[in-house]
């Protein structure tokens, strides 16, 4: 993500409800929607080396990779649409 596509908010030194009445003003700002899709992407590379993989422990342990970050995703989207 170059800066040119990430808007300058300072997350870290906002309140949880700043945070929250920006997302509820102005929707999902950018900069969550770029690592929401960087991780789908991830996402989507992970299936792609499973597939390819022929080893069936080197498998599993992409599988494992998948979840993990399925969650994270889940996490991403749930703190987004939190009000």
């Amino acid at each position: 993500m170059s800066k040119q596509n990430t808007e300058s908010y300072d997350a870290y030194n906002s309140c949880a409800d700043e945070i929250k009445n920006k997302i509820l003003k102005e929707g999902i700002w950018k900069p969550y929607t770029n690592r929401i899709k960087a991780l789908l992407l991830c996402q989507d590379k992970f299936w792609e080396l499973y597939n390819a993989e022929s080893n069936l422990e080197h498998k599993r342990v992409v599988l494992e990779d998948l979840v993990n970050i399925q969650s994270i995703i889940a996490d991403w989207y749930k703190s987004s649409k939190k009000s």
